[in-house]
């Protein structure tokens, strides 16, 4: 049964105290006061007592509620104190945890950044490997070339052997015995010696190329060595391109590995040639400074930027768009010339042309000294 609220029973005990004292007062007084005079005397103090007894119940009855009230509003506030401790607690665990997720996002984002810049290091990493690969490739069959350009050097050597040992018996004979023709005789002999010395030439321009040699120790004559790749590149040089060789009066003579040296010739002429467009002109000039011999090579074609002069002999680094780019050229040109303790210095200006200097000891001067 459900509990009757407090103003309920207190309007009720008042009723119930009012109605049994209005039944009952004068009842009880009329039995114990028989006197009639003194009992209207009474009825004065019988309405004060009523007061009296109503308000002590009243009392009773309030300070217990009140109490009662009191004790729930100090629950409440200990309750209120401790959900307010609570909160505060829970708000200092929840800025905490917040701080220590925007600290663990931090680190996240730092991570994430880290793993990107490594991912586009991998990218560039297996960009410059794949050139690489086919650098290697290109070597590996620049080898495989060079390996069978000397077997068939070897045996070309052998016929025009038999072709000049023809030629020397012509020539004897007809010093010996004379001809009816002496002029075209002498013009025959003299055109088939010519054809003999420039296929022997061809044939000591290849066998250069293709040595394969990692030691310093021969003496390389520079001029032969230019003009062997001059003769190697003839096809891929235009017609409309005037090529002028400026070469000193004296030998031009170092001391190092003849075929690396052509692969440095090569690397640098074919760069001019790729350079210069129909009507230029690249000049090969060399001279000897005492101690140095100098090679200046020079084009008129395209240039380079200045903010890529600095770049060009980094391995992998080529300002060409073409897919047969590798980047590779001019880092193994560097390394070649730094192996023959000598210098690469580059000039160009945009649009006006790249000359390309080699500075290597003279063999005069660095002969007998230790590689």
């Amino acid at each position: 049964m459900e509990k009757m609220k407090f103003e309920h029973r207190i309007t009720l005990s008042y009723l119930i105290i009012g109605g049994a004292w209005i039944l009952f007062s004068d009842s009880i007084l009329y039995f114990l006061v028989p006197d009639h005079r003194l009992q209207n005397e009474l009825q004065t103090f019988k309405g004060w007592f009523y007061v009296i007894l109503t308000g002590l119940l009243f009392f009773l009855f309030l300070r217990k509620y009140l109490n009662k009230l009191r004790n729930t509003e100090k629950e409440l506030n200990a309750h209120k104190n401790n959900l307010q401790m609570m909160i505060e607690e829970k708000t200092r665990d929840l800025a905490a945890l917040n701080e220590e997720l925007l600290s663990t996002n931090d680190e996240l984002n730092q991570k994430n950044d880290l793993i990107n810049i490594q991912n586009k290091d991998l990218r560039n990493a297996l960009r410059h490997l794949k050139k690489a690969q086919s650098q290697l490739i290109q070597s590996e069959k620049m080898a495989s070339l060079g390996t069978l350009t000397s077997g068939i050097a070897h045996e070309i050597n052998n016929p025009l052997n038999f072709l000049m040992g023809a030629y020397n018996g012509l020539d004897n004979y007809f010093r010996k015995y004379g001809s009816k023709d002496i002029d075209g005789t002498t013009f025959l002999l003299n055109s088939m010696h010519e054809g003999i010395e420039r296929a022997s030439g061809i044939v000591n321009e290849l066998g250069q190329l293709s040595k394969d040699n990692n030691k310093l120790d021969e003496v390389c004559d520079i001029h032969s060595v230019i003009n062997n790749c001059i003769a190697v590149l003839f096809d891929q040089i235009s017609s409309s391109v005037n090529l002028k060789k400026e070469f000193s009066s004296d030998a031009a003579m170092v001391k190092g590995n003849v075929g690396k040296l052509h692969q440095v010739f090569l690397n640098v002429l074919l760069n001019a040639i790729q350079a210069v467009e129909e009507g230029g002109e690249i000049v090969i000039e060399t001279r000897i400074d005492y101690d140095e011999v100098v090679v200046e090579i020079s084009d008129n074609g395209c240039g380079i930027k200045r903010e890529f002069l600095s770049q060009i002999t980094n391995p992998f680094f080529t300002t060409r768009t073409t897919g047969d780019a590798t980047g590779l050229g001019l880092y193994i040109t560097y390394s070649i010339i730094r192996e023959h303790k000598g210098r690469l210095e580059f000039e160009s200006t945009p649009g006006q042309g790249t000359r390309v200097t080699i500075t290597m000891p003279n063999l005069d001067n660095s002969y007998g000294q230790e590689n």
